[in-house]
């Protein structure tokens, strides 16, 4: 599953997700992205859209086609660092507390024009932290698959239909792929679970560096509809909004998750996964769920705020996670603000059924047996129906 532009954001477990965009790979079939996450920043009036992509096999042999609805600069392109994602997951993740007692690098230019010129404008061409970029417009679909071919930004044939999609929006298409001679940090080699023992952060094996694109619009937006292209079977996405104030998705549906049932310790992922499907269910297909809104510390956003491109005060997070399948990707991901900027987590609080806490109940429990024995007549009677009750009340906490 995956989407080829970013997130999202990931996994097998409670949230993970990766890139918006079209994910290709050279041979047909030989690679799929994971799933999708990204971080959308909207300060009112231009998005900063954080994406990453998994993939498997050689980096070399894929390529990244990501649409934005505006025009790009080279200074508007770059790269983060992947711990904004884990930041970000542990800052929102559903739980349960159980108690016990860089820079751009060159800039290579150029309109460079094949035969195509007519029809396919190549705005700027650069080298980005081991990312080969070009910034691309189109007029006509089919010209523009060719020259992703020809320039090694390999799209696969029968998806013609999703560059048409955003060609007659007017949109931008940043093409991306690996600089064979230019080697990438490595961001994550093993996959690694998180404190909560789920892989839910979104540490997979295979991830590119994160990139980082600026433009200007009047609502946020997340190009989800190109990732039919690399999306084989259900995708999971993951996408943490940070914008004024809370936002809910105009075109897919947005609900808050709602546990149905107690939790009573055990597995606790497997136990969220299990409502958080059952949420889905009941909200429909295609549906959005809100895992957590609420304020960003100045702290917080201060510390990322040459990634992010806004600082200090006065922003909402907003996560949301879905699971989709391609023909559910119909749409890009609008979104715009909710009715209230009402603070909603999932966090769940229980005590622990501890060795301590079991040998407790069995000293009342104890104590008042031996006070039915020693007692006779009504006494006895009365206190036999405290020790039922008692035992009643023990056996429910």
């Amino acid at each position: 599953t995956g989407m080829c532009v970013a997130m999202a954001l990931l996994p097998a477990c409670v949230g993970c997700l990766w890139a918006d965009g079209g994910f290709f790979g050279e041979l047909a079939d030989s690679a799929t992205t994971v799933d999708q996450r990204a971080v959308v920043v909207f300060d009112g009036s231009r998005e900063t859209l954080i994406i990453q992509t998994a993939y498997d096999g050689d980096a070399t042999d894929f390529a990244w086609v990501i649409p934005v609805p505006a025009l790009v600069g080279a200074g508007d392109i770059g790269t983060v660092e992947p711990a904004i994602f884990e930041d970000l997951y542990y800052l929102t993740e559903p739980s349960a507390y159980v108690y016990t007692g860089q820079a751009l690098t060159g800039c290579g230019g150029g309109n460079q024009q094949g035969e195509d010129e007519r029809t396919v404008r190549v705005w700027t061409q650069l080298q980005v932290d081991g990312y080969d970029l070009a910034v691309l417009s189109a007029t006509e679909s089919a010209d523009l698959q060719k020259w992703l071919n020809e320039n090694g930004y390999a799209f696969p044939a029968g998806h013609e239909g999703e560059l048409a999609h955003y060609v007659n929006k007017a949109w931008f298409f940043i093409a991306a792929k690996m600089n064979p001679s230019a080697e990438q940090d490595a961001v994550g080699e093993e996959p690694s679970p998180g404190p909560d023992g789920n892989y839910g952060s979104g540490r997979l094996e295979n991830q590119m560096r994160p990139l980082r694109i600026s433009f200007p619009t009047t609502e946020p937006v997340y190009p989800m509809r190109i990732s039919r292209v690399s999306t084989r079977s259900e995708a999971e996405i993951l996408l943490y909004v940070i914008a004024r104030h809370r936002v809910v998705s105009t075109n897919y549906n947005t609900d808050e998750v709602k546990l149905a049932s107690d939790f009573r310790g055990g597995d606790f992922p497997q136990y969220y996964e299990a409502e958080f499907r059952g949420n889905l269910a009941r909200a429909g297909a295609g549906s959005l769920l809100v895992e957590y809104a609420g304020p960003l510390s100045k702290y917080w956003l201060d510390r990322y705020q040459e990634d992010l491109g806004v600082g200090g005060e006065g922003f909402f997070v907003t996560r949301l996670r879905t699971y989709l399948q391609p023909n559910q990707m119909e749409q890009d991901v609008v979104m715009a603000q909710a009715a209230t900027d009402d603070r909603f987590a999932i966090q769940i609080d229980m005590m622990a059924d501890s060795g301590n806490l079991r040998i407790a109940r069995g000293g009342i429990l104890l104590l008042l047996a031996l006070a039915v024995g020693i007692s006779s007549g009504r006494r006895r009677r009365f206190l036999g129906g405290l020790l039922l009750i008692a035992i009643v009340v023990l056996l429910i906490i």
